[in-house]
């Protein structure tokens, strides 16, 4: 089922963190100028990508948690 995404969900994670290292490469070239020099457009994405990526980590988390409560249990 696709809901508009730009990645099919075998290739998901590995395209988007080409894509997230793309980013975090202009950062450290940049600099400041990396934030100076975007449009509105591009900052209010930038934000809802910062969002995003607290989300994952949150989401990433559980799903870790529920794997640790996973093997505990099979080891129990």
């Amino acid at each position: 089922m696709s809901r508009g995404y730009p990645n099919m969900s075998y290739c998901q994670c590995e395209n988007t963190l080409l894509a997230l290292r793309q980013v975090l490469n202009s950062m450290e070239d940049e600099g400041l100028e990396f934030l100076e020099t975007m449009n509105s457009t591009e900052r209010r994405a930038y934000q809802e990508l910062y969002n995003a990526c607290e989300a994952l980590i949150r989401q990433a988390d559980g799903l870790q948690d529920l794997v640790q409560d996973l093997v505990e249990e099979q080891t129990a």
